[in-house]
């Protein structure tokens, strides 16, 4: 099976980067324009995250959009202030770097849109990729520590089982600890399997 590709030459590029541009200036603009305005619904949080996404869009546009800007004119003009003339395919490679960095930001401009329909109520965002942010699988011994419910009458475990509980730990603590002082024995303790 034979694929073709296209290169895309610099005007095509330029094309491309003044939509993608356009489209993350307005939408900064336009969040801009709402944290200037003395709204007493946005909470300092909002505020903070709304500036967040403004600063990186104002970042990417001063930084690697003009730099792409700049390749691309250089392709489209062939002249250069000594430097080699960008080839098509450079600019293919450039554009596969940079393009993920203005979908990041659109990404989270999506996310303000969510929370602005929701009057600033927080998303809760759950990123499968990210380690720290996944459910936690818990092993059988960790489940067995767990107050558990019973299950017939589906009655939630009461408040003084679990304080009993914790009377009990706090005692087996306090007793390891006076006997680790009086003698440099170990006790271990093992949840029965």
């Amino acid at each position: 099976m034979s694929r073709s590709i296209t290169l895309r030459n610099g005007r095509t590029f330029l094309a491309k980067l003044d939509d993608e541009e356009n489209i993350i200036k307005s939408k900064a603009d336009s969040y801009n324009n709402l944290v200037g305005l003395d709204d007493n619904r946005l909470s300092e949080d909002v505020r903070t995250d709304i500036n967040a996404v403004i600063g990186e869009v104002n970042l990417l546009l001063r930084g690697k959009l003009k730099q792409f800007r700049g390749l691309c004119q250089a392709n489209v003009t062939k002249s250069t202030s000594g430097e080699p003339i960008p080839l098509d395919s450079d600019l293919e490679g450039f554009w596969d770097i940079t393009y993920p960095l203005i979908d990041k930001v659109k990404e989270k401009f999506a996310k303000l849109d969510m929370r602005k329909a929701k009057q600033w109520a927080p998303v809760e965002e759950y990123d499968p990729n990210d380690i720290n942010n996944r459910p936690r699988a818990l092993d059988d011994r960790l489940k067995q520590l767990q107050p558990q419910q019973n299950k017939s009458s589906k009655i939630p475990v009461t408040k003084s089982s679990n304080d009993d509980l914790k009377k009990l730990i706090q005692e087996r603590r306090k007793a390891a600890a006076n006997s680790a002082n009086q003698n440099h024995d170990v006790e271990i303790f093992v949840a029965p399997k």
